[in-house]
């Protein structure tokens, strides 16, 4: 059987999809070439530095990168994509969304100039930013790419909304709700000991909270922080952990400093033995954008408290493992942080369901083959 020639066209290859794109390759029909840009030093848009077991090339390519209001925007122009993919002819071609545009673009004309097939792998709208089609020429240019492209692949059923309302086929698209590399966590799992790892997290403490992720702005994660504090006044064994590294840190090591909170830690950016802060943690808190991290700590087994994050929350978190609530604040995250606390029969039953989840349905097996399906699609 001749295999198909994708090409998926990422910003970078971060540490976190690399599992997820050697499924792809491991594809049957699929031959598969990841082609990307450099690093954006100072941001997450960074390569993996491990090794990969995919074909790739990073491509020669201008940075562009400035600030928004909805934060750091950071994309490479690759000036000779279009003429490679010329040159290599591949037969399907998926895109990171929007914040690819500038080589996403030349994929698509490459595509429809050679009549292969598109698909566009994307979030969607995030819910509360506007998307005002009028406003800029280039989310008129998105929208159009949108709806002309053979297939979607949706991180969540919010995106998979956001697409139905523009227009696009429901046959078109396939909800593959971001998650991360499920399968060897959970192989991990088996091989520490995470009673005693729990132990010594809880050595000056009953109740942990968790966040993982980049420290920006538009994580909210003053607001986790004021609420915490508000939160540590009633229960004096209580702790919160904030694992990442980013532009915000200072503002926000600074802010526990003027809140008078001595139960914090700020472990800085960390990806080996960060486990170990999930296995020592009772509840996982996203308090703004973000959704990746989700996955990660119903993995271990942690329930979620939520905002708005990039949509894969909506697939993720329920009333069985958690608390989703797109307009939460200060006072709401008090009251489930409470609620937790004092019902532990509660908060056991929404770890045990937050790991079945992850067993059963949200994970790495099902997000690649909903990739698989798309692939299909197009082609058949």
């Amino acid at each position: 059987m001749k295999k198909l020639k994708i090409f998926v066209l990422y910003r970078v290859i971060q540490h976190w999809r690399v599992p997820v794109f050697e499924r792809i390759a491991d594809i049957s029909n699929v031959d598969l070439k990841i082609l990307h840009g450099p690093d954006f030093k100072g941001t997450k848009i960074v390569n993996s530095t491990g090794p990969i077991n995919f074909d790739s090339k990073k491509l020669i390519s201008y940075k562009v990168q400035k600030q928004s209001s909805n934060g750091i925007i950071a994309m490479p122009f690759s000036p000779f994509l279009f003429f490679y993919l010329c040159f290599r002819q591949p037969d399907v071609i998926i895109t990171e969304g929007a914040s690819n545009f500038l080589n996403a673009i030349q994929g698509f004309a490459y595509c429809k100039l050679f009549g292969k097939k598109y698909i566009w792998w994307s979030l969607g709208k995030l819910l509360k930013r506007e998307y005002d089609v009028s406003r800029k020429k280039i989310d008129r240019i998105v929208r159009y790419i949108e709806t002309h492209s053979d297939a979607i692949i949706s991180y969540s059923t919010i995106g998979k909304r956001y697409f139905l309302a523009i227009g696009v086929p429901e046959e078109k698209i396939f909800v593959a709700v971001n998650v991360v590399d499920t399968a060897s966590k959970l192989r991990a799992l088996k091989q520490i000991d995470t009673n005693a790892v729990y132990r010594e997290f809880h050595q000056k403490s009953s109740f942990n909270v968790l966040f993982v992720g980049a420290l920006n702005k538009e994580k909210n994660i003053e607001m986790l922080i004021k609420a915490f504090a508000r939160f540590a006044v009633a229960h004096n064994d209580v702790w919160l952990n904030i694992v990442g590294g980013g532009n915000y840190s200072d503002n926000l090591k600074a802010l526990a400093g003027e809140l008078g909170l001595s139960n914090i830690t700020f472990t800085g950016n960390m990806i080996q033995g960060v486990e170990n802060y999930f296995i020592g943690s009772d509840v996982f808190v996203l308090p703004g954008l973000g959704g990746l991290a989700i996955s990660e700590a119903m993995t271990y087994g942690l329930p979620v408290i939520a905002s708005i994050g990039d949509g894969c929350e909506g697939d993720l978190v329920d009333a069985s493992n958690g608390f989703l609530d797109p307009e939460l604040n200060e006072d709401s995250l008090v009251e489930y942080l409470n609620k937790l606390y004092n019902d532990r029969e509660l908060l056991q039953s929404f770890k045990e369901n937050a790991r079945s989840k992850i067993e059963e349905k949200y994970n790495v097996e099902n997000y690649v083959k909903q990739i698989s399906n798309a692939i299909n699609y197009t082609v058949s």
